[in-house]
């Protein structure tokens, strides 16, 4: 499920939190890591789930990161052969297909 609020975007904006660049070496960006880490950790806990991802916030993104995750768990059960993925043209996406 994806929701973007108010509530949830405004903490994400402050400057100082969200200026963090793309390519940051990985050592300038330990505090992100521990923070993402230990949401992932309680989220997981408190949904009794193995683990848990902290998706994108972005739809195209949202999409590529739920692709990835149906593709590891047919990997995980030994259906690496499933590499098909059949989308309606009636489907919404970020970018609109040609007819």
């Amino acid at each position: 499920m994806k929701l973007n609020a108010t509530t949830e975007m405004e903490p994400v904006s402050m400057p100082g939190f969200a200026d963090l660049h793309p390519f940051v070496p990985a050592e300038d960006a330990q505090g992100y890591r521990e923070l993402i880490g230990q949401l992932e950790s309680w989220l997981a806990e408190a949904t009794g789930y193995d683990r848990v991802s902290i998706q994108p916030n972005a739809g195209s993104q949202g999409e590529l990161a739920g692709l990835l995750a149906i593709r590891g768990y047919h990997r995980a059960n030994g259906d690496a052969g499933r590499t098909i993925c059949l989308i309606p043209s009636s489907a919404h996406a970020p970018t609109p297909r040609r007819p």
